[in-house]
C-alpha cells in the first residue's frame, strides 16, 4: 500500500508527459485553422469533460480508482494518436472530445486514491503534502517533455502529439500496478472477516452494482446544503478559469513579443519549473499566508499578470506569466485540500470531478469569445478584459463569502 505514493508520483510524470504542449496553436494554425476554430476546438475538449467528469468520478467511487486510471491513460494515449493522424477539423474534434473524457477518469480518482491510501495508513494530515509534490511532478513533466517537443516540433510539428501518445500508454501500465485502499461506505456494514481474520478488499456485489448515479445526486445535495463547499467549487471556477485564459495567450503572446519558435519548448519549461517549485511548497504557503490571504492572492496574481502584459510587449515581459504560473501551482494542492476535508470518503472523488467539471464548463462556454476577442480587438486589449472580468467575479464571491459565512474559518 505504501508504494502507491512513489507510484503516484510517477504517474502524474508521465500522465502529463505533453510533449506537445509549446507547440499546440502553432501545430492547429500549420494544419489550416484559425485562432478561433483552435479556441473551438478546446471548447469541444472541455465540454467533453464538462459532461463526463462526474460520471467518470462517480464510475471510480464505485468500482474502483485503478480501474478509472488504467482506462483513462489508454483513451488519452489514442487521442493524441489520432490527432496525429488527422487533417481534419472533425477528426480533431474527435480527438480532442477523447483526450477531455479521458481526462476525466484520471481527474480526482488519482487524488482519491492517494488520500484514502493515506488514509489507511494513519497519515491523512500528510494529504496536502502529498497532493502539493504530486501537482509539482505534474509540472515538472510538463517542463521536462516540453523542451524536448520543440526540438521535435523543429523536425514536424506533428512529432510531439506522437510522442505524448507513447510515455501517456506507458502510464496506464504504471496504473496496472496500483493497490485499491480499501473503502468504507457511509451507512454501509463492513462485511464479516474472512477465516483468516483479514477483511475482504472487495465490497458487497449488492453493493457494487447499486447505480452510479447515486453517488451523482450525493454529490450535488451535498453541495447545495453545504454552502463551504459550494463556494469551493465557485471559486476553484474562477481560479481555473483566470489560468485557461492566461494559458492560451501564452503562445501568441511569446509569438509578438519576438521569443524565436525553437525556444518556445525551453521557455514553457522554465514557466513549469517554477510552477513545479511553487506547488512543492504549496502546503509551507498556505500555512504561512493562513486561509485569507492563500485565497485572495490566487486571483490577484493573475490579474496584475494580465494588466501587465496588456501594457508591455518586449521580451523580457514573459516574465509577467510567472505570476500566473504561481496561482496556477497552488489554486489545486491547496483547494482540493480544502475540499477532502469536507467530502465524505466514499464519494471524495465525485466531489472532485463535480468541483473540476465547474471550472471545465466555465472555460468551456468563454473559450470560443477567448478567441474572438483575441482576433477582433487584438491580444493587449484581450487580456485588459480578461482581466477586468476576472476583477469582476472575484468581488461577487468574496461578497458571498461575506454574506455566507458568519464562522472566522470558512474552510
Amino acid at each position: 500500500m505504501e508504494k502507491n505514493i512513489p507510484k503516484f508520483y510517477w504517474y502524474r510524470l508521465t500522465k502529463f508527459a505533453l510533449f506537445h504542449i509549446a507547440i499546440m496553436v502553432l501545430f492547429y494554425e500549420q494544419r489550416g485553422l484559425s485562432f478561433s476554430r483552435i479556441m473551438i476546438l478546446q471548447s469541444f475538449y472541455y465540454f467533453a469533460k464538462v459532461l463526463s467528469e462526474v460520471p467518470t468520478g462517480a464510475l471510480a467511487d464505485r468500482f474502483g480508482r485503478k480501474k478509472s486510471l488504467v482506462i483513462g491513460s489508454f483513451c488519452h494515449s489514442s487521442a493524441y494518436l489520432l490527432i496525429f493522424l488527422s487533417h481534419s477539423f472533425i477528426l480533431f474534434n474527435l480527438g480532442e472530445i477523447i483526450a477531455g473524457i479521458s481526462m476525466s477518469f484520471a481527474y480526482g480518482a488519482d487524488s482519491a486514491l492517494a488520500y484514502d491510501t493515506l488514509k489507511d495508513l494513519g497519515r491523512e494530515k500528510e494529504y496536502q503534502k502529498v497532493e502539493g509534490n504530486g501537482h509539482s511532478m505534474r509540472l515538472l513533466s510538463f517542463a521536462i517533455f516540453a523542451p524536448i517537443g520543440g526540438l521535435l516540433a523543429t523536425i514536424n510539428l506533428a512529432l510531439p502529439y506522437l510522442a505524448s501518445s507513447i510515455i501517456i500508454f506507458f502510464s496506464g501500465l504504471l496504473a496496472l500496478t496500483f493497490t485499491e485502499p480499501l473503502r468504507v461506505r457511509v451507512g454501509v456494514v463492513p462485511p464479516p472477516l474472512s477465516r483468516t481474520g483479514v477483511q475482504p478488499l472487495s465490497e458487497p456485489k449488492s453493493q457494487v452494482g447499486r447505480k452510479y448515479y447515486h453517488e451523482i445526486i450525493r454529490s450535488f445535495n451535498l453541495m447545495l446544503e453545504e454552502k463551504k463547499i459550494l463556494w469551493l467549487v465557485l471559486f476553484f471556477s474562477l481560479v481555473f478559469l483566470a489560468t485557461r485564459l492566461g494559458f492560451w495567450t501564452y503562445q501568441p503572446y511569446l509569438k509578438e513579443v519576438g521569443v524565436p519558435l525553437s525556444l518556445f519548448g525551453v521557455v514553457f519549461a522554465s514557466f513549469h519549473l517554477f510552477a513545479a517549485l511553487v506547488s512543492k511548497y504549496a502546503d509551507k504557503i498556505e500555512k504561512t499566508l493562513k486561509e485569507n490571504l492563500t485565497l485572495l492572492f490566487m486571483p490577484v496574481l493573475v490579474i496584475i499578470s494580465f494588466i501587465l502584459m496588456s501594457r508591455f510587449l518586449f521580451l523580457w515581459s514573459v516574465c509577467f506569466i510567472l505570476l500566473q504560473q504561481a496561482s496556477m501551482a497552488t489554486h489545486e494542492p491547496i483547494l482540493k485540500s480544502y475540499l477532502n476535508r469536507l467530502a465524505p470518503s466514499d464519494i471524495r472523488a465525485t466531489m472532485l470531478s463535480v468541483q473540476s467539471m465547474a471550472g471545465n464548463l466555465v472555460f468551456a462556454v468563454t473559450a470560443p469569445f477567448l478567441g474572438s476577442f483575441v482576433d477582433k480587438f487584438g491580444l493587449g486589449n484581450a487580456l485588459l478584459i480578461f482581466a477586468l472580468v476576472i476583477i469582476i467575479f472575484s468581488i461577487f464571491l468574496w461578497y458571498c463569502r461575506k454574506r455566507w459565512f458568519t464562522e472566522r474559518q470558512v474552510i
